[in-house]
Formats: structure tokens, C-alpha cells, sequence
């Protein structure tokens, strides 16, 4: 039982540093997790009774975990997610993306759409100005407050 809850908690460890894969091998087993929509969540690879020194090494991988450092949002107006859903960067995908970077935009104009709960939500320009950085792309899921465009504001 404590070999279990030592594999969740290097499940919840790998999840909270937002890798989407992990693999651990020692001589006694093997593990290797997978983020959610990947074929396989956890492999075990040896029987399924782990030694002490089993659950020490898990224990001792989860520890040595780093967190990756967090991306550096460019300088400008940063223009966030104002709800969670999926982002896309043009009306239909046969259709050309509303914003390029370098384009001009007019406080209002169309940047993107999120979907959340089947609704299509199309977020303006807070201002004028000319897109310098398109931090997604289409059929990225997209969290509230996530800088998702980031604009040179004009004077």
C-alpha cells in the first residue's frame, strides 16, 4: 500500500511541473508516465511488488523533480485568456487567422476565438496597435488569465 501511495505522489509531482512524460527504471522496476491524451497513463514493467528500496528511489525521483522555469512573456499590451477553453486563431480552419505578427489591429478587431461550453467567444484588441507575439495556436486549451497575444500598443 505505501508503494502505491509513493507512485501517486510522483504522479502528482510530474503533473505539477507540467511534463508530459517521465520515466523511471531501477533495478527492480521501471515507470513511465504520460500526461493525459497520450496512449498510456503508468507502464510497470516489473511485477507489481516493489522492494523498500523500490518505493525510496520513486520517492528520491519525485524530490529530484525540478521545476521548469517559467516562460518569459514578451514586452508589450498583453491581451489574456478572459475564460478558459480552446483557442483558435481563425474563423474555420480553411480560413486565414485573424491576427499575423506584424499586422496593424484597431481597438475591437477580432484577435481570436475561444471556445468554452460549445460558444464561440471572439475577443477584441484592447487597443490599437500592431501584434508583436501570438503566444498559441489553434486547439490549444487556454487557461483564464493566460497571455495569449501580445501587441505593441500605438500612441
Amino acid at each position: 500500500m505505501q508503494d502505491i501511495k509513493v507512485f501517486l505522489e510522483l504522479m502528482d509531482a510530474v503533473a505539477a511541473r507540467g511534463f508530459a512524460e517521465f520515466e523511471l527504471e531501477t533495478d527492480d522496476f521501471k515507470i513511465k508516465l504520460k500526461r493525459a491524451g497520450a496512449d498510456v497513463a503508468a507502464i510497470p514493467a516489473a511485477p507489481a511488488v516493489a522492494s523498500a528500496s523500490a518505493s525510496a528511489a520513486v520517492a528520491t525521483a519525485a524530490a529530484a523533480v525540478q521545476v521548469p522555469a517559467a516562460p518569459a512573456i514578451p514586452e508589450g499590451r498583453t491581451v489574456e485568456a478572459p475564460l478558459v477553453g480552446i483557442f483558435y486563431a481563425a474563423p474555420a480552419p480553411e480560413e486565414p487567422p485573424f491576427i499575423e505578427v506584424g499586422q496593424a489591429v484597431k481597438k475591437g478587431d477580432t484577435l481570436f476565438i475561444i471556445e468554452a461550453m460549445k460558444t464561440m467567444n471572439e475577443i477584441p484588441a484592447p487597443c490599437d496597435g500592431i501584434i508583436s507575439h501570438v503566444l498559441a495556436q489553434s486547439g490549444d486549451m487556454v487557461e483564464y488569465g493566460q497571455v495569449v497575444v501580445v501587441m505593441e500598443e500605438k500612441q
